[in-house]
């Protein structure tokens, strides 16, 4: 049976990127330990789909709405657009779209949208993922790739934008500090097919821990989303990433060091520091992680779409070495792919 790969991988950012000390001014935090949270981040800049030149932090629900509207149209035409050009693909040659994102929302949804301005087919058939946090790309590619299977030879493409940036709250917990200080605004988009070049997505894995389903995720006081943020987030993810590395490795039963490439999702400088720790990996196997995050900050669902892109960008796989795609979301869930080149 015909195995899914990963044809092309591409991102988009908004054109406005801003220094961490830039942020920092602009969220107003004068204390010690929020600051800290900004300067010990690991994170150098992050794109913001921002105006520098008018932005106020009080945006009203409605200004708010509208931002994100506008960000994820731009963001998720333009990576998909240039997803499509790495594969050599037309609109027209797309059968299956599916699109995810947590941090705004749309009706008609983001597929939908997305279908006339890319100019897909009227016929193409699609899914949106919803509400499914900084995992959604991979619940996104996993619907795709079960797509692929069931209808070999045609094509698919799976794009996650996140503006963040119009999911901020701006209150005296130090949840919301944490997310002010690495979160941030893009789009990731993969071209699938079940023949050409590319990584084969050999198996993919859902791992949910309910027990912990409070430590992440949304509320929405007076309507406005705030982020939650448990500091048990760092414990709890890297242990999940191990757990889903365990299973994925398993169901072809590789050990460690048969896994040449690593895309572990940017959650953030202490949740990458421990899954290699935990993992037993070098600081090269992380690298990519890390060079995202400093680059980029952590972009919700679309985060490692842009580690994969990093990745490829940097290195030269061969066929037959094997890799492991993981991204961490609310419910708490890893959610995991196995790659072979």
């Amino acid at each position: 049976m015909s195995v899914p790969r990963i044809t092309a991988v591409a991102t988009a950012t908004p054109r406005e990127r801003f220094t961490q000390p830039e942020l920092l001014a602009l969220a107003g935090y004068d204390d010690a330990q929020r600051r800290g949270f900004f300067s010990r981040s690991g994170i150098e800049g992050r794109h913001l789909y921002i105006d520098r030149a008018t932005f106020r932090p009080n945006e009203s629900l409605d200004e708010l709405g509208d931002r994100f509207r506008r960000g994820a149209l731009e963001l998720g035409e333009g990576a998909a657009r240039l997803a499509l050009a790495r594969a050599g693909w037309e609109p027209a040659d797309v059968d299956f779209i599916a699109t995810t994102t947590c941090t705004g929302r749309l009706t008609p949804s983001l597929d939908a949208h997305l279908i006339g301005r890319l100019g897909l087919r009227p016929d193409v058939q699609r899914v949106h993922v919803g509400d499914t946090g900084c995992a959604a790309a991979m619940v996104a590619l996993q619907q795709a790739w079960n797509h692929l299977r069931a209808f070999p030879g045609r094509r698919a493409l799976v794009l996650a934008v996140e503006i963040c940036s119009t999911a901020y709250f701006l209150d005296d917990r130090l949840e919301s500090a944490v997310a002010h200080a690495i979160f941030a605004d893009g789009a990731g988009a993969l071209a699938l097919a079940t023949e050409g070049p590319g990584p084969s997505i050999v198996a993919h894995r859902t791992l949910f821990r309910p027990e912990h389903l409070d430590a992440m995720g949304f509320e929405y006081p007076g309507g406005r989303p705030r982020v939650v943020l448990s500091k048990d987030v760092r414990r709890i993810g890297a242990h999940m990433l191990g757990e889903m590395a365990a299973l994925l490795m398993a169901s072809q039963g590789l050990k460690r060091d048969d896994v040449r490439y690593w895309v572990l999702h940017s959650a953030g400088r202490r949740v990458i520091d421990r899954a290699r720790t935990l993992l037993e990996l070098t600081e090269e196997q992380v690298a990519h992680s890390r060079a995202v995050l400093r680059h980029h900050g952590n972009m919700s669902s679309a985060t490692i779409l842009f580690v994969l892109e990093e990745m490829l960008r940097r290195e030269t796989p061969v066929d037959g070495e094997w890799g492991l795609m993981i991204a961490l979301g609310p419910g708490f869930a890893a959610e995991g792919a196995l790659l072979r080149w």
